[in-house]
């Protein structure tokens, strides 16, 4: 995959509670590249729709 600053990474995938959570790391040295959070299912109660981003992090070294 290609994270959020264009870098190729492996991404790593759990979900619960209707948000996936994904660790993105870089097959060749094993270091996180970033951290993602979203939405799987709609949230209408705060008017978030399905998909949407919740948060993200990214890292450079």
């Amino acid at each position: 995959m290609t994270d959020r600053l264009g870098r190729n990474g492996q991404a790593y995938v759990a979900e619960a509670h209707g948000v996936r959570r994904m660790l993105i790391m870089d097959p060749a040295t094993g270091a996180v590249l970033g951290l993602e959070s979203t939405l799987t299912a709609p949230d209408p109660g705060y008017g978030v729709e399905k998909g949407a981003v919740l948060s993200f992090s990214a890292w450079m070294r």
